[in-house]
């Protein structure tokens, strides 16, 4: 009888899009190191901000996933072609032509003049997951750039794009401890000249290594860091493991409305079930929903579903 009521249990529908699992719900961490600079830039947006010195509003960041170089840009509104000049006019001319670049699915790069741009640069696009920010890795400076703003603009919030220059000099200038150099010097092959060079004679130092020898120790560095970080963290770790055809929960986002009385806490907490056509090697799952949309979702947010009558998938048709 126990075993009889916990499996009926176990399928119930509501019960399953509204429970917190225990399970955990993500994949094996995989590090996708590129294997040289400008290879794949890493794109994002800070904003709205407190109106700055001439009108800014929001900040653009571009950072080089292999060397860590990072580039800040104070801009006035966040729209498709103020970022496509940036990237075009000032990026790409300082930093040197790029491979591709990722960015989260925001509406400003999701038209066709995005595209269309980006095209006629060379320049291949990747889209992060939707619901996952730990894909896209310039998510951690833009943390570290509010951090350092908190710091000198919490009496004057308005002051905040006059620090943005030294905020990049210092991040650039400051040896990472992934790579064992300084991004401004995997990406350009030598250190930056320092203002306090012009006033004491160090002594002389060493020969600096070539360019290519910087990169592939650079590269080394950052894969063996990466391989000791991730089995730490999966150490003993239980994954589930989806194939395609498995039926699957995806977890809602939905927000409060006073408007229309609802609170985001009543909400049932995934929506569903769908069936997965694909499993990625990226840590994903592809899905097809009812309408036949096709959309790919980090594993962290799905879960596997349990249909309570096997023959008969709660709001699908059984043709599926």
């Amino acid at each position: 009888m126990y075993k009889t009521i916990k499996k009926i249990i176990s399928r119930c529908d509501v019960c399953q899009k509204s429970k917190i699992t225990n399970q955990l719900l993500r994949g094996p961490i995989i590090s996708n190191i590129p294997e040289r600079p400008r290879q794949m830039v890493s794109l994002d947006l800070m904003g709205p901000l407190p109106r700055g010195q001439l009108g800014v509003k929001y900040i653009l960041a571009l950072v080089d996933i292999f060397s860590k170089h990072i580039k800040i840009y104070a801009i006035r509104r966040a729209t498709t072609n103020i970022i496509l000049n940036k990237i075009k006019n000032e990026y790409i001319p300082e930093c040197g032509h790029i491979e591709s670049i990722l960015t989260d699915n925001g509406t400003q790069f999701q038209n066709k003049r995005w595209q269309q741009e980006l095209t006629k640069l060379g320049i291949k696009h990747q889209y992060t997951t939707t619901y996952h920010p730990e894909s896209n890795p310039v998510e951690r400076y833009s943390r570290e750039i509010g951090r350092i703003l908190r710091t000198y603009c919490h009496k004057k919030h308005t002051t905040w794009s006059k620090y943005l220059q030294k905020i990049e000099f210092w991040l650039n200038n400051t040896i990472n401890s992934s790579t064992g150099y300084t991004p401004y010097e995997i990406l350009r092959g030598q250190k930056q000249p320092l203002n306090i060079d012009k006033f004491i004679e160090f002594p002389p130092q060493p020969v600096n290594s070539s360019h290519k020898v910087i990169i592939e120790l650079a590269r080394r560095k950052m894969t063996k860091m990466a391989e000791y970080r991730n089995q730490y963290k999966d150490k003993g770790k239980k994954f589930i493991e989806y194939k395609p055809n498995q039926w699957i929960l995806i977890r809602e986002h939905k927000l409060s409305n006073a408007e229309d009385k609802e609170i985001s806490k009543f909400f049932l907490l995934y929506r569903g079930p769908y069936r997965i056509t694909e499993v990625n090697n990226n840590n994903t799952v592809t899905i097809v929903d009812e309408t036949g949309l096709e959309s790919t979702h980090n594993m962290k947010n799905v879960k596997p579903y349990t249909p309570p009558d096997p023959g008969k998938i709660p709001g699908q048709s059984t043709s599926q």
